[in-house]
């Protein structure tokens, strides 16, 4: 059984390799580049900023590869949650880049968050890092996967407002901020208060949010806007450092 979760995980890796490549043979567009021909929101990282999913991806295919070769108590714990996470994010992309529905892409992301969440919580009751390879490998995916998820459905959110309300990117530009950047502070709270004491997933979820500075200084021009991303972002890893994490327990 473990051997046929090892493969799963292994194909669940190369396919989200592949994902991204899709555009590139006219199948749908980019995620991260969707709004850089139109009026950009101000809650959307430019392209750039996705390149961490090639961080997530790489880790995503070592812990397979280490499932495969030599499965142990760290891989068989974290294995299904992982699985179904990166299932999940497959379907995700594929659809965000292709159907392009706001409403689609929301829905998809939750399960998404839910699953990395749950690895991550795993690896935290494991006592996290032990100064071994594949725990740190273990501790960069969980906490970078679920850091970065944190932050895309923070954007979704916000995009979702926006959507239901009829809004075009331009208007009410501080309410989808404020959306966008208030759901990350929540998520954080929960994740530090309940789930882990990661800190790649406040590494994740501030290299999102200084994304959005960037996308308001130099892609949007609202100064303010990038100003209040920026300061919002650097509280929350702030806080994170200054106090910690007490994640409960049962």
């Amino acid at each position: 059984m473990s051997r046929k979760v090892g493969i799963a995980l292994l194909v669940v890796a190369i396919a989200q390799f592949l994902a991204p490549m899709l555009p590139a043979i006219g199948i749908g567009e980019p995620i991260g580049t969707r709004g850089d021909v139109a009026v950009r929101p101000p809650e959307l990282p430019p392209g750039t900023f996705f390149s961490i999913w090639g961080v997530i991806f790489l880790s995503y295919l070592v812990f397979a590869l280490s499932n495969l070769w030599k499965p142990g108590y760290l891989e068989h714990r974290l294995a299904m949650p992982l699985l179904f996470a990166g299932i999940g994010n497959v379907v995700w992309m594929i659809s965000a880049q292709s159907l392009a529905n706001q409403y689609v892409d929301l829905v998809l992301l939750v399960p998404i968050l839910g699953f990395s969440w749950l690895s991550a919580r795993r690896l935290h009751r494991m006592g996290g890092f032990d100064g071994t390879l594949a725990r740190f490998n273990a501790c960069v995916l969980t906490g970078l996967f679920s850091g970065w998820i944190t932050a895309a459905l923070s954007i979704s959110l916000a995009a979702t407002w926006r959507e239901a309300a009829g809004m075009a990117p331009s208007n009410h530009v501080w309410i989808s901020l404020w959306i966008a950047l208030l759901s990350a502070g929540l998520l954080a709270w929960v994740f530090a208060s309940r789930i882990s004491a990661s800190l790649f997933y406040f590494a994740a979820l501030g290299w999102g949010i200084a994304g959005i500075a960037v996308n308001n200084w130099y892609l949007t021009d609202m100064h303010w806007l990038s100003a209040a991303a920026a300061l919002f972002g650097l509280y929350i890893v702030w806080r994170r450092l200054r106090y910690g994490a007490r994640p409960a327990f049962e």
